[in-house]
């Protein structure tokens, strides 16, 4: 028609843009469990997109999605979680650009018979262009009401490339400093948000004292690294967290016993500011000990996937060395530069300083040791790798590093 434009932004999630022509559509369903403890609550054929779904009923609950006739679901997420209720609590309410959750407690008050189940509703969208399925696992007999909006869109209608994924993750006591993998997805993509539920095990500072997320991007093409700060920076707040909501930043639910004996959910969505990733993108969150759930929320290219490199798997590395504030005091000579070619032993020696070494696994081509040496100044670190070839050939060797450094290649001064 004239006048009208072909495609809009989607408000949730504004990088996915979406046919302003379609047949609206709906699907009211209510289902049980059955005794393989499944039921599929939507088949639809494309191309289309869902809008809006409710669900009454969480719990116990597992989502599946399944767009386009995938080899692996995109989401596979328990109910409440993915809905931001997380780390076993009861339901409570949640308002953000992404879903909204709506307790009635008033109903369960007024009747004890009437469980009060919440009701859950998904605004992000769900593009697809063959097919969307979704199912509902959990205990038999379970029963589950689910009403689906989506727009039907002509057979030769142009759709966007992207498809919506989702990463569940509990990790029970973290390491005491190191990190978690939040999500990794290899192709062409961006993320839209991230979940996180903390409960408080470790005490000796404040839950949001970890050096927050750390996100990896592109490592095969261009790589790109974005860092946290603090828990609470990360998603908006300031000095801890408040009890407020808004449509991208907010904090559904917070126990605030003392300074160090903290637990909440978090969310942050990156509507305004989607974070694009070219070839890959591992998302991880540094952690202290505590009890953590986290769910990602991420939109990828259909098919795509990250370029091969050759890289080495595994490095080593050894610090911290003090006297780094600067360039002259950073180019002092460490006894570790004399040591031969080859693997380093579990730990070094130097007169009476012992240093460990520890080993890091490179995805998509990154190594990252700042948990290593988390909050740490004026220091200098050793990394070491073993390249194989199987012939003698000529190679050209790339490193991309966001600080200084001297580069060895077999006990050899490359350059600076």
């Amino acid at each position: 028609m004239k006048g009208i434009p072909s495609t809009y932004p989607d408000p949730a999630v504004p990088l996915i843009t979406l046919p302003t022509s379609f047949t609206s559509r709906r699907l009211n369903i209510s289902s049980r469990i059955d005794d393989n403890g499944s039921t599929e609550v939507a088949n639809i054929k494309g191309p289309g997109c869902i809008r809006h779904i409710w669900f009454l009923r969480g719990g116990e609950l597992t989502l599946e999605i399944n767009v386009d006739e995938a080899k692996e679901p995109q989401v596979v997420a328990p109910m409440n979680s993915f809905f931001g209720i997380m780390q076993g609590r009861d339901p409570y309410y949640v308002n953000c650009a992404a879903y909204t959750v709506l307790p009635n407690w008033v109903a369960r008050e007024k009747n004890p018979r009437i469980p009060g189940d919440p009701g859950y509703n998904l605004f992000l969208p769900i593009p697809f262009n063959k097919s969307c399925r979704i199912s509902i696992h959990g205990p038999k007999d379970a029963i589950l009401g689910t009403m689906i909006d989506w727009h039907e869109y002509e057979e030769d209608t142009e759709l966007t490339p992207y498809r919506f994924h989702a990463v569940h993750n509990r990790f029970e006591t973290t390491p005491s400093r190191g990190l978690i993998e939040m999500a990794d997805a290899s192709g062409s993509g961006f993320l839209a948000g991230f979940l996180t539920g903390y409960i408080q095990k470790n005490h000796e500072d404040m839950v949001f004292h970890t050096g927050g997320v750390t996100i990896l991007l592109d490592g095969e093409t261009k790589p790109n690294a974005i860092r946290g700060c603090n828990v609470e920076d990360d998603y908006g707040f300031t000095w801890g967290f408040n009890d407020f909501q808004a449509h991208w930043i907010g904090c559904p639910q917070h126990d605030n016993r003392d300074r160090n004996d903290q637990n909440g959910v978090f969310y942050r969505f990156f509507g305004p500011d989607p974070i694009a990733f070219r070839s890959s993108c591992s998302f991880f969150a540094n952690c202290r000990g505590d009890d953590m759930e986290t769910v990602v929320y991420y939109y990828k290219t259909h098919g795509s996937s990250a370029p091969e490199i050759e890289t080495p798997m595994e490095w080593q590395v050894v610090g911290l060395f003090l006297g780094a504030d600067d360039f002259d005091t950073f180019k002092k000579t460490e006894f570790i530069e004399q040591l031969a070619p080859g693997v380093w032993p579990n730990e070094l020696k130097n007169g009476d300083d012992n240093f460990t070494v520890s080993k890091l696994l490179s995805r998509h081509g990154w190594i990252d040791i700042q948990h290593l040496f988390y909050n740490v100044k004026d220091h200098s670190a050793y990394a070491r790798t073993m390249i194989e070839s199987e012939e003698a050939r000529e190679a050209v060797l790339r490193l991309s590093i966001n600080n200084f450094c001297f580069i060895w290649l077999n006990g050899e001064l490359l350059g600076t």
